[in-house]
This record gives C-alpha cells, sequence and structure tokens, in this order.
C-alpha cells in the first residue's frame, strides 16, 4: 500500500538487549506529481534516517545521524541544537506512547484544516509479506486551539471500525507539530 505520499515522520521501535532504538525518517515529498506507489517508495528509501538509543530508564543515550543529511526541522539551514532537541523530543514521546504495539511502525502527517483547527493523522504500520509497510490503524486526531490540545478516533483501514482513544496520543502529536518539515 502506498502510505508514504505526504510530509511527515516515521517513527520505529526496535529492542535490543543494550537499548531500544527509535528509528527517525524525515519523510519529504519534493514531487507531489509523481505517481503514489512510485512516490511512496522513492520518499521512503530518500528519507533522512536517525536512530535515538534509549537506555532501560527511558533517558536517551545517544542520536545518531549523518551529519550531511537533511534532517534541518526548524527554520535556517543548519542542524543545530535546536533541530536535535526537538526530534529527540519526538522520538523520546513515540517511545513513551502506549498505543501504538512496539512491533507496529508509527507514521505522522499533517491533514489540511482551517485555523485555528489542526488536524494529524497516525497511523500504526506494519511489515507485510511482500516487504512494505501497510496501515493497520489510523489515528485521526483534531485540535480546535491551535494545537494547544488534541483528540482523536481511531479507524481501522480495512472495516471502518472507529473509537474515541481521547487525548493518548497528545504529547507525541505536540511534538510532531513543532517540527517544520
Amino acid at each position: 500500500m502506498s502510505i508514504f505520499i505526504s510530509n511527515g515522520v516515521f517513527l520505529q521501535r526496535v529492542d535490543t538487549p543494550e537499548h531500544v532504538h527509535i528509528i527517525i525518517k524525515l519523510i519529504r515529498i519534493t514531487d507531489p506529481s509523481t505517481r503514489a506507489a512510485q512516490l511512496s517508495t522513492h520518499a521512503f528509501s530518500h528519507a533522512p534516517s536517525l536512530i535515538l538509543q534509549v537506555d532501560n530508564n527511558g533517558d536517551p543515550v545517544r542520536l545518531d545521524y549523518d551529519p550531511w543529511s537533511a534532517i534541518n526541522v526548524t527554520p535556517g539551514n543548519d542542524i543545530d541544537e535546536r533541530d536535535i532537541a526537538l526530534i529527540t523530543d519526538l522520538a523520546l514521546a513515540y517511545f513513551q506512547q502506549s498505543i501504538i504495539d512496539s512491533e507496529q511502525a508509527g507514521y505522522l502527517y499533517q491533514l489540511p484544516a482551517d485555523p485555528p483547527e489542526r488536524r494529524v493523522n497516525v497511523e500504526a504500520l506494519e511489515f507485510d509479506d511482500d516487504q512494505q509497510w501497510y496501515s493497520v490503524d489510523v489515528f485521526e486526531t483534531r485540535s480546535p486551539n491551535a494545537g494547544a490540545a488534541f483528540r482523536g478516533i481511531r479507524r481501522n483501514p480495512l472495516t471502518g471500525a472507529q473509537f474515541d482513544y481521547g487525548v493518548l496520543l497528545e504529547k507525541l502529536i505536540g511534538a510532531f507539530i513543532k517540527l517544520k518539515l
């Protein structure tokens, strides 16, 4: 399924004996006229990757990234402490959330909305037999007050079933909307 068709962030938890690794990929769409399947594959494979190592107490140990990659998420052309802090906060918020299972990955992206409303979707992803990511749940969130608080519903993309999950992703979404992708 083509899912990486808008600017967003892919997050995946990988548990190791020493640390938990949070893989972060900054998905940026440069040519939206490309066919969705090509766009999805290209955007994901060419996205800059970072890995935050987290210890057993939930404290960040180290953020690994290619210093020449395009990981700038704040205004300005340089990678600075503010970029690192925002990405680290996002990865820690993903580590601390309890909605997306540890065997799954998450993909966050903003949707159009009339100010002051903000809309962010969070997709729970799984890997299929063809080695492709596919969406198993979509958490549709809205903030009527410019991102001060988010509430949402969980929608199964296969069945359409929905239920209110409240504010459980609010910290993760709050960290995400600070990024300038």
